[in-house]
C-alpha cells in the first residue's frame, strides 16, 4: 500500500490518506510529504468487538470523524482491503465514486489460517472471522471498480462481480535486480514474519521435512519465532535461526543469500516477499502455491514435492548467478510488476470522465 501510494504521488495525483493503528500512535514523516493530508485513527481492539456480527478486522476499523472527512469532497475513494469497507454501503456515499483495492479473498484467507494455527482459540477466531467476511463481502457491490492483484483472485471476483474487476498487479517498490552480495559461505534462506501462522508452519517444513537433506547452510529469519521453531532449529547443525532481525539486519540477510527457499501451504494473493527475493538476485526455489496466480514461475525452480525441494536446492547452492539470468528476470518482471504502469493504469481508471 505505501508504495501505490508513493507511486500515484510521483504520477501528479493528490491523496488524502485515511490509516488506522494499532497500539500507540507512529505519524509518518514520509507519508505526509507524499499525501496531501493524513488522517490516523486508533482501531478498537477491545474483547467485546469480537463478538458483533460483523467482522472483528471492520469493526475495529471504524471512527466517527472518517464519514464526515469523506464527505468533505467529491474525490473517488479508494478502499484497500476488505476490512477498511466500513462504510462501502453507508448512504451518504451511495453517489460516491468508490473503488475496492483487495488484498486477498479475506474468507479463503482466514479459513487457510485456522487450518495453519496450533492453537484452538485462534482456530475458531479465524474460522468465525472468515465466515463473517464472507457474509461482510457483499458490500462490494456498491464498488465501481475492483481491482485484483493475482489472477485466482481476479477469476474470483470476476464471478461476484463481472463488470466491475480489473487486474492491476501489486505495488512493491523495486525498479531493478540487484546483484547478490555473495558471502563467503552461500547460504539458502527462508524469510517471514513467524508470527504468523502461515509462516510458521512453513518454517517447521523446513526445518523437519527438508534440511536434514541438504548439505548446505540454511537461514531462517524472521519476527518472534515460536518455541517449536527455536527447538526445531537448534536440532540442525546447518540451521542458523535470525530471530526478530531489524530491517538493515533483514535486507543484508535477502541481498547475500544465494538461494530463497520459499515455501506456502496457501495459494493466496501474491507474496510480497517473492518479489523483494526476485529482485535481491538470488537463485529462488518454490512450492508450487506460492507461484499460483503470478506471472513470475518461469523465474522460479517449482519443486512440487520434498524431493524436488532438496534436489533444486542442491543444484543451485553451487550455481553461479549470471548476468543473462539477472537480465532476463529483469525483462519479465518489467513487463507486469511495474509500479509506474500499475499508478498509471489505476490513475486513469480512477479519474476517467
Amino acid at each position: 500500500m505505501f508504495y501505490r501510494v508513493k507511486a500515484l504521488a510521483q504520477s501528479g495525483v493528490r491523496i488524502t490518506l485515511h490509516c488506522f493503528y494499532k497500539g500507540a500512535e507512529r505519524r509518518s514523516e514520509v507519508l505526509e510529504q507524499l499525501c496531501e493530508q493524513v488522517y490516523y485513527y486508533p482501531r478498537k481492539t477491545s474483547f467485546k468487538e469480537q463478538l458483533r456480527l460483523r467482522p472483528y478486522g471492520v469493526v475495529s476499523r471504524t471512527h466517527a470523524d472518517l464519514l464526515p472527512r469523506l464527505l468533505a469532497d467529491d474525490a473517488p475513494i479508494l478502499f484497500e482491503g476488505l476490512v477498511c469497507c466500513g462504510l462501502m454501503a453507508h448512504p451518504a456515499l451511495r453517489d460516491r465514486r468508490k473503488y475496492f483495492r483487495e488484498c486477498n479473498v479475506e474468507h479463503d484467507y482466514y479459513h487457510a489460517l485456522g487450518r495453519a494455527t496450533r492453537s484452538w482459540g485462534k482456530k475458531l477466531f479465524f474460522h468465525i472471522e472468515a465466515e463473517r467476511l464472507r457474509w461482510f463481502e457483499r458490500c462490494l457491490r456498491y464498488a465501481e471498480g475492483i481491482f485484483a492483484l493475482a489472477h485466482q483472485d481476479e477469476a474470483y471476483f470476476r464471478q461476484h462481480y463481472p463488470s466491475a474487476t480489473a487486474y492491476i498487479p501489486c505495488s512493491h517498490g523495486n525498479d531493478r535486480v540487484r546483484k547478490p552480495v555473495e558471502p563467503e559461505t552461500p547460504y539458502i534462506l527462508y524469510h517471514g514474519n513467524l508470527a504468523v501462522a502461515e509462516n510458521e508452519k512453513a518454517a517447521l517444513y523446513i526445518l523437519t521435512h527438508l534440511a536434514d537433506a541438504i548439505p548446505a547452510r540454511i537461514v531462517i529469519a524472521g519476527n518472534k519465532p515460536s518455541r517449536a521453531i527455536r527447538e526445531a532449529a537448534a536440532a540442525h547443525a546447518n540451521v542458523t535461526l535470525v530471530d526478530s532481525p531489524d530491517k538493515e539486519q533483514m535486507e543484508q540477510l535477502i541481498n547475500g543469500a544465494h538461494v530463497h527457499l520459499l515455501i506456502t501451504f496457501q495459494a493466496t494473493g501474491i507474496k510480497l516477499k517473492l518479489l523483494n527475493v526476485l529482485y535481491a538476485g538470488g537463485h529462488v526455489v518454490v512450492n508450487p502455491p506460492m507461484v499460483t496466480g503470478t506471472d513470475i514461475a518461469e523465474l522460479c525452480a517449482v519443486g512440487r514435492d520434498d524431493r524436488e525441494l532438496i534436489h533444486l536446492c542442491q543444484h543451485y547452492i553451487d550455481q553461479p548467478i549470471s548476468a543473462d539470468d539477472q537480465a532476463r528476470r529483469q525483462a519479465v518482471l518489467d513487463r507486469t510488476y511495474n509500479d509506474k504502469r500499475s499508478a498509471q493504469q489505476l490513475k486513469q481508471i480512477l479519474f476517467e470522465a
